[in-house]
């Protein structure tokens, strides 16, 4: 059910300076000189021969350390760092349309998050654009089943939303999943969550609606997101 996502070749890994490594080193989060190779920017521990992997707390342990900007745009995916895209105006406007329209529609008991950490299981801390859960849970202690809407808002990262992204959180039970084309004012809506991705993967384009799952007296119009020009 977890098995680790296979990236494809654009994937971004986080890239490290020689003194971060060395800082990395010195706290035991990688293995020495000899040990160490990089291999299409990932690291890899040759005693194993498998990709080092991290924890959100070792992350933490970084940024403590200096090994990693505090302020620097990351995210954790299958115990590696992956650098998140920039965001251009389109992506902004659109992201916050949604987010308006989910705090004015939706009841208080509805957390609305952006931009904050999910932490869907050990080594595996995205950072979506939005998701909404139950504030009957804490969001520390959300997990996929728990997530009652999440939103990846897409401008550069199209590819990685619809591909990477789609099958981490398919593998974790992500039952409502949307990516918004913040170019092409469309929305992919996957459902039907399974280990092998989702079951179910509708388009819905700039003439069309949707309802979430978990809301469905919510309408969701694609041609209120906003254009590009």
């Amino acid at each position: 059910m977890n098995a680790p996502v296979r990236f494809p070749q654009s994937t971004p890994y986080h890239r490290f300076t020689s003194d971060e490594v060395l800082i990395m080193q010195a706290a035991g989060l990688l293995p020495s000189n000899d040990n160490l190779v990089l291999v299409d920017g990932r690291f890899v521990d040759r005693a194993t021969d498998e990709t080092v992997r991290f924890t959100l707390e070792e992350v933490f342990l970084m940024v403590e350390l200096g090994a990693l900007d505090p302020d620097e745009r990351v995210e954790l995916i299958d115990g590696e760092l992956l650098d998140m895209s920039p965001q251009n105006a389109p992506h902004m406007y659109a992201k916050q349309m949604l987010l308006k329209l989910f705090v004015r529609e939706l009841s208080d008991d509805i957390d609305v998050h952006v931009e904050g950490t999910l932490s869907l299981a050990r080594g595996v801390s995205p950072i979506p654009d939005i998701f909404l859960h139950s504030t009957d849970t804490r969001v520390d202690q959300v997990r996929g089943p728990d997530v009652l809407l999440l939103i990846e808002v897409a401008d550069s990262s199209l590819l990685r939303d619809l591909k990477l992204k789609a099958s981490l959180y398919a593998r974790h039970g992500v039952t409502d999943y949307w990516v918004v084309d913040a170019y092409g004012r469309r929305i992919f809506v996957h459902r039907q969550p399974g280990p092998d991705g989702y079951g179910e993967i509708t388009q819905v384009d700039r003439d069309g609606e949707v309802i979430p799952l978990a809301f469905p007296e919510l309408t969701v119009r694609v041609a209120d997101l906003p254009t590009a020009d």
